[in-house]
């Protein structure tokens, strides 16, 4: 009786943990439903500020009262949206920049950054437009997650110990910047011509490197500049 009484408890709570993981699993789906209705209703040109949430509910397939479950308003799904794309760009970067010396990490990193832009057309749309948009919150989370990008490519990068880390730090941001602006660039053009998408890549990691080198010769200077006759 006790041993029936053990494996009926035991199969209980594995019912009750397997529902638990059913209704999150559908929460998840419901969530990336919602985010992804709001990609597809902004498309190329309309801001987060023109959808109402109730249209992005009904495109989502669910009720305006439910949306509340998963976001208190528009400008939380907002920065869900720059939360989603900064954690999955770092984690792809990341990993390009282990494949070892600059030059290689370089280009790595810029092929894998325009082909992340490219299958995720919508949401570098919306952190485009966003980046200089009307709402505040957003944009300082898009500023947030372009400086931990930065901070994590000079953390990466080997330079001399003579060169400061907040030298680098202003480097790094340089850098990123000039990724998502020629990012935006790369939108506007026309993806199915594959050549001139390669020349965009090329052109990026090249303003990349004269940025790169641009700061190592200036501190080269400063160096050269600040030495005492002494040292000279």
């Amino acid at each position: 009786m006790l041993i029936l009484l053990f494996f009926f408890r035991r199969a209980s709570r594995l019912n009750t943990a397997l529902k638990l993981n059913q209704r999150y699993q559908q929460k998840l789906r419901t969530r990336q439903a919602l985010v992804q209705a709001a990609l597809d209703l902004m498309g190329e040109d309309k801001s987060l500020g023109e959808l109402s949430l109730r249209e992005v509910a009904g495109e989502a397939g669910i009720v305006p009262a439910a949306f509340y479950r998963h976001f208190q308003n528009m400008e939380e799904l907002g920065l869900a949206l720059v939360d989603d794309l900064g954690g999955k760009l770092r984690t792809i970067l990341r990993e390009a920049r282990k494949k070892g010396a600059y030059k290689t990490a370089l280009q790595a990193s810029m092929g894998l950054f325009f082909e992340y832009v490219r299958n995720n057309r919508l949401l570098f749309r919306f952190i485009c437009r966003e980046r200089t948009g009307g709402n505040k919150r957003i944009r300082q989370a898009i500023r947030n997650e372009m400086a931990f990008i930065a901070g994590e490519l000079a953390s990466d990068m080997r330079l001399p110990s003579s060169i400061p880390f907040s030298e680098i730090q202003f480097l790094s941001e340089m850098i990123v910047t000039n990724a998502f602006h020629m990012a935006a660039e790369f939108l506007d053009s026309d993806l199915k011509d594959t050549a001139n998408a390669k020349r965009l890549q090329w052109k990026t990691v090249k303003q990349l490197r004269l940025i790169f080198k641009g700061g190592l010769q200036r501190k080269k200077k400063r160096i050269r500049t600040t030495k005492s006759p002494l040292q000279s």
